[in-house]
């Protein structure tokens, strides 16, 4: 159960997992925030110098909730990953950055990838699988490549509901006295409760 910070918290980490390498030759880790539009930011000079390459997550709005039940609601949750790159000509080939579709690669391999483990698939907490489902190349860039990935998934969303862990009134709680195994005698059920039955339990 979750709210939608710990799903943008899990998305940022995934990134930040991704090994990458800069403009030094230096590997490092993808260095990964919330989107707040830090291109215009950097133009104009009033916003804070970032390591790059770099991916920004925005969580795409408005984002239509449909109500499921006991305070719970589910939607169709856009991510959007903004990746910022370096390019400065460095092999001759004027205003071609081919590096931006290696950082691209990284960003869609499946989450279960041993060398890179990217989001494709990857399931944040109270998510379904993300899929990417559209992509937004930028064509008119100078040294810096502004590339866009757009995933979706489903999340539910629990915040609204008495059965929220943070809530406080109820345990999802197994009863431990529930693993009893009934024999029966002729004439009478029998009755064989696992002990993996959940009761949900009042806190007060």
């Amino acid at each position: 159960m979750a709210g939608i910070k710990q799903p943008l918290q899990d998305v940022l980490a995934q990134l930040a997992a991704i090994q990458v390498t800069n403009m030094d030759n230096q590997v490092g880790n993808l260095y990964s925030r919330v989107w707040n539009n830090q291109l215009q930011y950097m133009d104009d000079g009033s916003g804070d110098v970032f390591p790059r390459p770099a991916a920004f997550v925005e969580v795409v709005s408005p984002a239509q909730y449909e109500a499921i039940g006991l305070g719970f609601r589910s939607a169709d949750l856009g991510f959007r990953i903004h990746l910022i790159h370096d390019f400065y000509n460095q092999d001759g080939t004027m205003e071609q950055d081919l590096g931006i579709f290696d950082l691209r690669d990284m960003i869609l391999a499946n989450h279960n990838n041993p060398v890179n483990p990217g989001l494709s698939l990857f399931c944040p907490t109270a998510c379904g699988a993300m899929v990417c489902v559209s992509e937004t190349q930028d064509y008119s860039h100078k040294n810096i490549y502004h590339y866009i990935l757009d995933f979706v998934c489903n999340f539910t969303d629990s915040k609204g509901s008495g059965y929220d862990t943070d809530a406080g009134q109820f345990d999802d709680t197994p009863n431990p006295n529930m693993d009893t195994q009934i024999t029966a005698t002729i004439g009478e059920s029998a009755a064989n409760i696992p002990d993996t039955s959940y009761f949900i339990i009042p806190t007060n």
